[in-house]
């Protein structure tokens, strides 16, 4: 999974019914919205909404065609969690508050169409901080507290960024006092599991490693013991 992305359009929401026209930025205000926009109000959980524009092409549609207010390339969007943060350019920060459900006026868009976005609709975001976002701005993923359950499964995330994630995530676990988690990383060819492996040995908090249980995984996940240091 991707962390990073690009805005590559982007559109102002002024009518229920009218095509959202384009502008090269947007003003995003905190705790509202992007400035002149339809949806921006304070509190709400659709400030923004943010679409994939490689679903859009699958789809034969354009940027812009679904409503969405920030068209991206090369983001997951429907693989971040609810909570994660987003930074845009130099200063905004978006933080995703959910799934957009199509609604049947996509339909009035092109017949079916409702149906065809179902699960890919984009992501609704607030705005947590203001600045001004422009086509051309980079995204960034920003850090955000990992799930402290006691395993995580490393399969959504590319290889080179394993290491980090491992590294983060025992370090929170262990400061939660947790003292055993549970690595997933599935068997392939091994070279993920030698990864964390290597990862594992150059952590303080590590106490020990091994292959987890037949029944937790076998060799396709590996089973950690943390040093706590958490209450």
């Amino acid at each position: 999974m991707s962390l990073s992305g690009t805005v590559v359009a982007l559109h102002l929401s002024v009518g229920s019914r009218e095509p959202p026209p384009p502008v090269p930025e947007v003003r995003a205000l905190a705790d509202s919205g992007l400035e002149g926009d339809r949806h921006a109000r304070p509190g709400g959980r659709r400030q923004v909404l943010l679409m994939e524009g490689e679903v859009l092409r699958e789809l034969g549609l354009g940027p812009g065609d679904v409503r969405e207010n920030i068209t991206t390339e090369g983001l997951q969007l429907a693989e971040l969690a609810p909570g994660t943060r987003l930074r845009l350019g130099g200063m905004a920060v978006l933080e995703l508050t959910g799934s957009c459900r199509p609604c049947a006026r996509m339909d009035e868009v092109r017949s079916g169409l409702a149906g065809a976005l179902e699960g890919r609709r984009g992501v609704l975001a607030r705005v947590l901080a203001g600045g001004v976002i422009r086509v051309g701005d980079p995204i960034e993923v920003e850090a955000v507290a990992l799930p402290l359950e006691d395993a995580l499964d490393l399969h959504p995330f590319r290889p080179e960024e394993i290491a980090s994630v491992v590294a983060e995530y025992l370090a929170q676990a262990s400061s939660a006092g947790l003292g055993e988690v549970r690595l997933i990383h599935g068997r392939g060819r091994g070279i993920q599991r030698a990864v964390i492996r290597r990862v594992l040995g150059e952590l303080p908090q590590v106490l020990a490693f091994a292959d987890a249980p037949p029944e937790r995984g076998g060799w396709g996940a590996t089973v950690v013991r943390l040093r706590r240091e958490g209450p």
